[in-house]
């Protein structure tokens, strides 16, 4: 067989040659490197989440336990419970609840002219929403900075000034967040509505009901959908900094992020006041993370997906509501993309000389170049850490469930603590990281590998096991079904899921601020630098080329993803 189908070589080799190995050889070999594997696994979970975590949330009621101190005091608590943190935490309360209902709306309404609508080019608004879910937090509210700033394209009218500085402060948090979590609340009703059955309708209009009563059931069936995108909008605008730092700093609005940033960043440090603060933004997180599990699980009750389905007619829109929804639409995207873009446009390039202009430039791409390297060494160690975790939470078992449980509370879990977890577990004297790049890259892969994983969950979750089953039939080892089956299924979700991690890391501010070496400020510290300097022209010059930037290396990566990785690759492993 091998000799007249050469294509079937690697089968059968490894099946001869494991004929010749002895069974105890085989086994003994795997039992060594699964304890080799244990034991990377257990040091890396120390190293990168273990240790800084509790160390640093331990020290709200053991401020010197890193030390050895084990007298505990409850008086960093005390002092977080009034003043300045208490009066942050409140705005973040504030701030968050009024993001997530400002974005049910608008997230509801776009999965409704998606899915249900005959709209005129409605598959663009999903092109537009994720376009807005992958633009950076940050750029958009520095967009808003530069629309606002005396020098910014509004000078010329100085009423329009006035009102875009309304942007500087609790105004421009609360619509930057709503523009960011507005794709969270769309994602999920889109599937709720996607998957909706037309029977509950009929059955309301047969009995008669009123135009009212079919709204309210209607909205009913969609309560999971609705109440999961609140609850992510809800946790997304606490957990958010950059925003805050960005809009919030210039104006004096503090948030709970802001206030742990500040404990730390300010002079003398302080650390468990820091972790106290922590903890009542954590408290704060919790009902939402809460709610969305009580959704899940009560989720069946609204179940309308089965044999029999039949999905809901898409409602006729006349010529007037087409071009109502329509300018409705292109007003979104004009005032949530374009207009912070032009803006960063109009200032970075003023009526310079070109001279000027090229000779601010190096300081520029310096960032630029020092957040790729970073981002591209960083997203490689998170896929290989986060493929085997995704591996691990897929299987059954009380592990899978308990691994899935703690990846979901890492991304719930603010940015800024961790970063302030690491600044203080790794600035003592047996641990002396802080200051150089190993430690910031150490954070980012933190910070990146449980959203990496939960990438990667679902399309290993599909792996079937008959497929490894078939491989050890043909004699292939653990080694060889990886390389030979898994890897071209997965190939895809692999390569997205890496790019997706190199442009996150890329657009990173917490971790970013906190840790970075000195003279070598990545592209988010070196862009709030130059905002806190009121160097706009920089500023603004430093966000076009990072998008720029990043923007041509995604579509370089892609187009080197389909010349070199073979055919019978790009079509199994398509995510």
């Amino acid at each position: 067989m091998t000799a007249r189908n050469p294509d079937l070589r690697w089968l059968a080799e490894p099946a001869l040659a494991s004929t010749h190995e002895p069974s105890g050889t085989r086994t003994a070999g795997r039992r060594w490197a699964l304890r080799v594997g244990l034991l990377l696994a257990t040091v890396a979970f120390v190293a990168l989440w273990a240790y800084p975590l509790l160390g640093f949330l331990f020290t709200a009621f053991l401020p010197h336990v890193l030390q050895g101190d084990l007298r505990p005091t409850l008086a960093p608590l005390r002092h977080a419970f009034q003043g300045y943190e208490l009066h942050a935490l409140f705005n973040s309360l504030w701030v968050a609840l009024t993001v997530g209902v400002l974005s049910l709306p608008f997230g509801l309404w776009l999965a409704w002219l998606r899915e249900r609508t005959d709209l005129r080019g409605h598959g663009w608004i999903e092109a537009g929403v994720w376009l807005l879910l992958i633009f950076p937090d940050f750029f958009l509210a520095s967009g808003w900075m530069l629309l606002a700033a005396p020098i910014g394209p509004l000078a010329a009218w100085p009423t329009a000034l006035h009102a875009a500085q309304l942007l500087l402060g609790p105004v421009g948090i609360i619509l930057t967040l709503a523009l960011k979590v507005v794709p969270y609340v769309f994602l999920v009703a889109q599937g709720s509505l996607r998957n909706s059955s037309a029977a509950l309708q009929e059955a309301a209009r047969v009995h008669g009901l009123s135009r009212l009563w079919r709204l309210r059931l209607g909205l009913a069936a969609l309560l999971p959908a609705l109440a999961a995108g609140f609850a992510m909008a809800y946790a997304e605008s606490l957990r958010n900094f950059a925003v805050v730092a960005t809009l919030g700093a210039s104006s004096g609005f503090a948030m709970g992020t802001y206030a742990i940033y500040q404990a730390v960043n300010g002079m003398p440090l302080n650390f468990p006041l820091a972790a106290a603060t922590s903890w009542l933004l954590l408290a704060l997180v919790l009902p939402a993370l809460v709610l969305q599990s009580r959704v899940g699980r009560r989720a069946r009750q609204h179940q309308t997906l089965g044999a029999k389905h039949r999905p809901a007619a898409r409602v006729r829109l006349q010529t007037s509501h087409q071009l109502l929804h329509g300018a409705l639409l292109l007003a979104l995207a004009l005032f949530a993309l374009a207009l912070p873009t032009f803006a960063a446009l109009g200032v970075a390039w003023p009526k310079a000389a070109w001279t000027q202009i090229a000779a601010s430039l190096p300081p520029l791409l310096a960032a630029i170049r020092y957040s790729l390297q970073l981002a591209l060494v960083a997203a490689s160690i998170t896929v290989f850490i986060a493929l085997p975790m995704a591996w691990l939470s897929a299987r059954p078992g009380r592990l899978g469930r308990v691994l899935d449980v703690a990846l979901l509370a890492m991304m719930a879990l603010p940015l800024i603590v961790l970063a302030a977890a690491y600044l203080q577990a790794y600035n003592q004297p047996y641990a002396p990281l802080y200051g150089g790049s190993l430690l910031l890259g150490m954070a980012y892969v933190a910070l990146a590998v449980p959203a990496t994983s939960r990438v990667l969950l679902g399309p290993v979750a599909q792996l079937h096991r008959s497929l490894a089953d078939a491989a050890r039939v043909h004699g292939l080892s653990r080694l060889q079904t990886l390389r030979h089956v898994h890897l071209p299924l997965l190939a895809g979700s692999l390569f997205y899921g890496w790019l997706l991690a190199v442009l996150s890391i890329a657009f990173e501010l917490p971790a970013s601020e906190l840790l970075y070496p000195a003279g070598h400020p990545p592209l988010a510290v070196a862009l709030l630098q130059y905002a806190g300097g009121f160097q706009l022209h920089q500023q603004a010059r430093l966000q076009v080329l990072g998008m720029a930037v990043l923007l041509a290396f995604a579509l370089l990566a892609r187009c080197a993803y389909q010349r070199l990785t073979p055919v019978a690759w790009r079509q199994l492993g398509t995510p």
